[in-house]
């Protein structure tokens, strides 16, 4: 589909400037479209762990997106892109990975962001793609072309899987993917030494009741004017409304080992970006004060692709999929034109 008929199927949804005639909308016809149509799917892991993720089957399907999300994100967050996705004729799966969404958690603290191994997130998505690519088989009688997208955490995940796994993914967007985190005034070497300290601690002390990192806890509702996620106060107040409704998808702070498997998977996904033989997009938030920007550029210099590259959406904010629209639609736009080869 040409990049204009993107923009005029899009263009029927209120600018999120309008806030009550973007909300109106997203109530009236993006969460009836997913409440009608996004079909939840368990997924068994070893150890008794049980996965949840989401299927979404267009009528007429060209092509099937993965979707990655980040720390503490499960796709409750995410109507409005698949509503988009869907529209273009783009089938969704999309995982709540372990220990956060509707997937089982890891601590008896149900607000405890927790994971014993950053490769279990690799794994698990890689058992989720088998899943979800032999449901759209099942559903529509063939193999749907496969894309990517990923956020934060997710891509970082995503990043471990396409170099390790064989698969049949055609393109990759990776946004404001975390191949490194924001230790603030902290040296980085200095916040991953106390990191690994405090996971050792812990699973020497308390090996089955992980520890927050120190400074977090339970989920908080950040005000929006203190918010380092999004401009957008319509989107960011309606996934806080979200989380409110549904408060067995909110998760607080994370563990110390979730930190400390999280710095070291950030540094292997670098050093294995080389084994990943797909064109891939690095989309950078010019404003993210959560993930570390060197390691995107580290990451992008070290993928084979030819036609990998890094674009950087000037001055937005982290989440660039509920950013304004003067940041989000730059994001949807270079991922829709990605999936079609437009800018290779």
């Amino acid at each position: 589909m040409p990049e204009t008929d993107n923009r005029q199927v899009l263009a029927v949804k209120p600018s999120d400037n309008d806030k009550s005639a973007w909300q109106a909308f997203f109530n009236d016809t993006i969460m009836p479209f997913w409440r009608a149509h996004a079909q939840m799917f368990e997924l068994a892991r070893p150890h008794n762990v049980t996965l949840r993720y989401f299927l979404v089957f267009p009528e007429q399907a060209k092509g099937l997106v993965l979707l990655s999300p980040g720390r503490i994100e499960g796709a409750i967050k995410y109507p409005e892109l698949v509503w988009e996705l869907a529209q273009l004729g783009y089938a969704t799966a999309i995982i709540d990975h372990r220990g956060q969404g509707y997937s089982d958690r890891l601590s008896d603290n149900h607000h405890n962001g927790h994971v014993d191994r950053f490769d279990d997130f690799v794994d698990d998505f890689a058992a989720f793609t088998r899943a979800s690519e032999a449901a759209m088989v099942d559903h529509y009688g063939r193999e749907l072309p496969l894309h990517l997208v990923a956020h934060s955490m997710g891509g970082a995940i995503a990043a471990l899987y396409l170099a390790r796994y064989p698969h049949k993914v055609k393109s990759a967007v990776l946004c404001s993917p975390m191949f490194g985190i924001q230790t603030g005034r902290l040296p980085h070497w200095l916040a991953k030494g106390f990191a690994h300290a405090g996971a050792f601690l812990n699973q020497l002390i308390t090996p089955h009741r992980p520890w927050f990192l120190i400074g977090t806890g339970g989920y908080v509702e950040v005000p929006f004017a203190q918010n380092e996620l999004s401009h957008s106060l319509a989107r960011y107040q309606t996934f806080r409304q979200l989380y409110r409704q549904h408060p067995e998808v909110q998760l607080g702070g994370p563990s110390f080992r979730w930190v400390s498997q999280a710095l070291s998977a950030s540094r292997r996904a670098i050093a294995e970006a080389g084994d990943i033989h797909i064109p891939v997009l690095v989309l950078q938030a010019g404003g993210d004060t959560v993930v570390d920007p060197r390691g995107q550029a580290e990451f992008v210099c070290a993928l084979s692709h030819p036609h990998s590259r890094l674009a950087t959406i000037a001055e937005a904010r982290h989440e660039l999929f509920i950013e304004a629209d003067a940041y989000r639609q730059p994001t949807l736009q270079q991922t829709l034109d990605w999936f079609q080869g437009l800018q290779r």
